[in-house]
């Protein structure tokens, strides 16, 4: 069973076609959340066209971590081994510089640094099981 739902993002009108793949019979209701109420002077109808288009990835702006008092925390993107630290206290790092390797489900990955600055304090060594979100090296 296909529904029709009018999305607006950002201004902007779509027209976005949902189709039911699984085999369940329960169904909830969605409420939107407003963020500012809108006046609305006169309805406006939509009409549909019965046309397939294919769907577009919408990609969200990276968050971009703000250096605090301390410095900006490089933390474990996921669980894993540190392998190798490539940095050590009081040295220069450029953005996009590997920091670090940490293996995860057999996989090695470089952790680069998003910020230009001195490294303040190296929390980890190679050979340390780290946690998601745990913070590694701190950046001033």
């Amino acid at each position: 069973m296909a529904r029709k739902f009018r999305v607006v993002i950002n201004n902007k009108e779509y027209i976005v076609e949902v189709e039911e793949i699984g085999g369940s019979s329960i169904v909830q209701s969605v409420q939107p959340v407003v963020e500012k109420p809108q006046l609305v002077e006169k309805p406006q109808q939509v009409q549909t066209q019965n046309v397939k288009a294919e769907p577009k990835k919408v990609e969200q702006p990276k968050e971009k971590p703000t250096p605090k008092a301390g410095g900006v925390e490089v933390k474990a993107p996921m669980s894993g081994l540190v392998v190798k630290v490539h940095v050590s206290e009081g040295q220069q790092v450029k953005r996009g510089q590997k920091l670090l390797v940490l293996e995860a489900m057999k996989m090695e990955n470089d952790i680069v640094s998003e910020h230009e600055g001195t490294v303040v304090k190296v929390l980890v060594k190679e050979g340390d099981n780290v946690e998601t979100g745990q913070t590694l090296i701190t950046i001033s």
